[in-house]
């Protein structure tokens, strides 16, 4: 029998092993330098916290480095910051003023470990923790935009439009419609002119300086919605506007593509009541898509042209294929889109220019085509650009997906990305995401993003944030950036239009 001492012995040991492993230093975080993991960083878990070798994550932070292995003692210089630290010790130097650590550096297997909290103390890095992927993000982006200012423009909740840059971005003229339902789009047009194009046709044109040089409500026809009824010669078609109809008999349909069923019976659709896609051009004509080929009607129902299709340079434009849109410009050009390809036509049905792929222009009265932010003309049965944005419409090896949610520029080889972007923790907490669809490359390979919000980041190639335009809309947005030299863009967000100059 165990005397009563052994037992106490052994329960203390017991209880001895059972804090000493209750107490062991939970696994370490993962670290990442702007959403890059470097292996240097060798994250390890001490006093409840992660530590990382100090020289590379400071040198991942642009930050000038050096080490006095005898008093060991660290210096790191970035921009205007110059801080001093010792090994086991919480005071500190910064730009020669004395402060206090959290936790002192440590020598791990010879090698200096700091908090990677520290890197936001001493040089302003954002420091995000991912508890659930247990990942801690250092954030170096904003570090250098060290100029934040309010700009005399509003957001949709009514709050004032922020620009944060490093002293060199300046706001130099801006306009906004009184409507808050307002959403322009933005063109380079001819002879260095801006158009911006707006619900109902508005138009507003300017110089690069901001003047107005043209205003139009809108010339656009009445918009007509088209109905088809079977009669025994054919269909009738009915073209109704909000302020007109008109009817025309006996039409031919083609049934095999552009046509809806408007009624069901026993769950198969009916072929006696339809929508169909048709347009009523300048001179009171019906554009519809018949058995012989896309034709034109007369008010009295004559038929004045018929078309099966327009010669391209690959092959044949079908007009029988589904997705057909028809628009005229003031000289009754028809600008006629379907799933195949494009066609520009005049009066008489004869083509003047034709491609195959997509390509929907907004029309201008005058006959401007205008195109994710240029302008374009026909001209001698050529497509030529008479208004281009300094643009890089290869994208310049940049890629942004909806479901990486993030900016990435990769490698001549397309498969390693020199760096990687992504929006902060707390945006994305508050609902926001990159728009893919909104990145836009400058002719000096500058990239600028939109985000659901309408906030835009613009990095420099090597990946440093140039600017960040804080918009931060209510609703789901985002804003149109159209560069136009190597120092001017303009920013458009719903109904704000913005132009910048920044100085090199």
């Amino acid at each position: 029998m165990k005397s009563g001492w052994s037992i106490v012995i052994a329960l203390l040991l017991f209880l001895s092993i059972s804090s000493s492993a209750t107490a062991a230093e939970p696994t370490a975080y993962g670290v990442t330098v702007d959403g890059m993991k470097i292996a240097a960083l060798a994250p390890q878990s001490k006093n409840g916290m992660t530590y990382v070798s100090i020289i590379p994550l400071f040198e991942a932070l642009d930050t000038k480095m050096t080490v006095d292995s005898k008093k060991q003692k660290v210096e790191g210089t970035r921009g205007k910051k110059k801080f001093t630290l010792t090994v086991g010790s919480k005071s500190a130097k910064l730009n020669g003023a004395a402060i206090t650590l959290d936790q002192a550096p440590l020598l791990i297997n010879n090698t200096v470990y700091v908090p990677v909290q520290i890197a936001n103390k001493l040089v302003g890095a954002e420091i995000e923790k991912n508890v659930s992927a247990k990942i801690i993000n250092v954030r170096s982006y904003s570090i250098d935009l060290t100029v934040k200012e309010k700009l005399p423009i509003t957001n949709d909740k009514d709050l004032p439009i922020t620009l944060q840059h490093r002293g060199n971005v300046k706001l130099k003229w801006s306009f906004k419609d009184e409507s808050p339902h307002q959403q322009y789009t933005g063109y380079v047009g001819p002879n260095q002119t801006l158009i911006f194009k707006g619900f109902g046709d508005q138009r507003i044109d300017t110089d690069y300086s901001g003047h107005k040089l043209y205003e139009e409500e809108g010339y656009q026809s009445a918009s007509y919605e088209f109905e088809a009824r079977k009669s025994s010669n054919g269909y009738d078609i009915i073209a109704r506007s909000d302020d007109d109809s008109r009817k025309w008999q006996g039409i031919d349909l083609y049934l095999d593509s552009n046509v809806e069923s408007i009624f069901y019976i026993d769950n198969k659709p009916s072929l006696d009541f339809l929508y169909i896609n048709a347009a009523v051009d300048k001179n009171g004509n019906l554009i519809v898509l018949t058995k012989e080929g896309l034709a034109a009607y007369n008010a009295q129902g004559e038929r004045q042209w018929v078309r099966t299709g327009w010669s391209t340079e690959e092959g044949t434009l079908s007009a029988f294929e589904d997705g057909l849109t028809i628009s005229a410009d003031s000289e009754n050009r028809l600008y006629i889109q379907n799933y195949a390809g494009y066609a520009v036509v005049d009066a008489a049905g004869e083509a003047l220019w034709t491609a195959e792929g997509y390509f929907q222009p907004d029309i201008t009265s005058e006959g401007l085509m205008l195109y994710y932010g240029g302008s374009y003309r026909i001209e001698d049965g050529q497509l030529n650009s008479v208004g281009s944005p300094y643009m890089d419409y290869t994208r310049g090896n940049y890629v942004s997906t909806y479901e990486e949610n993030s900016l990435k520029r990769m490698d001549k080889t397309g498969t390693k990305p020199l760096w990687i972007f992504e929006q902060s923790l707390k945006e994305k907490n508050r609902g926001y995401s990159l728009f893919s669809s909104t990145l836009v490359v400058d002719g000096d390979g500058n990239a600028y993003i939109s985000t659901t919000g309408g906030t835009v980041y613009s990095l420099d190639p090597a990946g440093n944030l140039r600017f960040m335009l804080n918009v931060d809309n209510g609703t789901i947005s985002s804003t149109q950036i159209i560069p136009l030299s190597s120092t001017t863009f303009v920013a458009i967000d719903n109904n704000n239009v913005m132009y910048f100059e920044v100085t090199k």
